[in-house]
């Protein structure tokens, strides 16, 4: 497991908790369990964004494979082109 994954779940659960507080009893105030939930949906965003970048990254070394390999396959066809 990340790490931002363990942050992430340990924010929501705080962020659970100190709305469950703010509904039912005498929380803190409403700013530090507004913080923590927009902190937790930012971390998420972090995360799901990192993915997407190492995806993209991924799928572009892929496609220079495919190149590359489409041009090896058209100089074995036809060896005097390059």
């Amino acid at each position: 497991m990340e790490w931002r994954e363990l942050l992430f779940w340990i924010l929501l659960i705080i962020g659970v908790i100190l709305l469950v507080w703010n509904v039912f009893g005498n929380s803190p105030s409403e700013v530090l369990t507004l913080a923590t939930l927009i902190l937790t949906v930012l971390l998420k965003v972090w995360t799901i964004s990192d993915r997407q970048i190492k995806t993209e990254a991924r799928l572009v070394n892929l496609e220079k494979s495919f190149l590359h390999l489409a041009s090896d396959f058209k100089s074995h066809i036809n060896p005097h082109k390059k």
